[in-house]
């Protein structure tokens, strides 16, 4: 019986740590990095800031007006600090003290379903497809197959290496999926895109044409 126990406790804390991820932002000058994001729900976001900045959310008329007026959602103080945002959707932040300049970003929370399983057949091979349409404006869909379950992690790079957005960042089933990505807050030009699963890696490119 104290086994049964033991185990039951294990099985909990196993259970209760291993859905959700923490994706950290930081500034570089007066930029946010990442800029842009894509998580999980119950996924935490780590802002780590320095003392001159902070991260408000607002909404995306004031985000696109470079504004810094609150929505009422997270406003996090200078030097950042932890949010967890429990709805699925676009967040939009900025730096208060620095929003005329710019100094902004965003997270989407997808659900499960945001991610698509295509079929039911098992692939034998990791694949990276080309993405769909290309060039775009403002949305495209990135396929790839996994063979078996693992944590995916799928990112995009600008030409300078810099990371600009996390795509998806978690467990995966096997199988062919897509997800739909939008990029309305990068300017045009080429950009790179990246699947990570296990010791698979591969990156293709693709273009935003506005």
């Amino acid at each position: 019986m104290k086994k049964a126990y033991m185990f039951l406790i294990v099985l909990l804390v196993a259970t209760g740590s291993g859905f959700s991820t923490t994706h950290t932002i930081v500034n570089s000058g007066f930029t946010f990095s990442p800029s842009s994001i894509s998580i999980s729900l119950g996924d935490t976001v780590k802002f780590v800031l320095s003392s001159n900045h902070n991260a408000r959310e607002v909404d995306q008329a004031t985000w696109n007006a470079n504004g810094a007026t609150s929505n009422g959602g997270f406003n996090l103080p200078f030097g950042g600090g932890t949010v967890v945002l429990s709805n699925s959707g676009i967040y939009y932040y900025v730096c208060s003290p620095h929003a005329s300049g710019g100094m902004k970003g965003t997270i989407t929370v997808n659900s499960t379903s945001d991610v698509e399983t295509i079929g039911e057949t098992i692939p034998n091979d990791f694949i990276l497809m080309q993405n769909y349409p290309n060039p775009f404006n403002p949305a495209t869909t990135i396929s790839f197959s996994i063979p078996a379950p693992s944590y995916v992690s799928l990112r995009v790079f600008n030409l300078l290496g810099k990371e600009v957005a996390q795509i998806i960042s978690e467990e995966m089933p096997a199988g062919r999926h897509s997800k739909q990505w939008n990029a309305a807050d990068l300017t045009s030009g080429v950009y790179f895109y990246r699947l990570q699963s296990g010791d698979f890696v591969e990156t293709k490119r693709l273009m935003v044409l506005k």
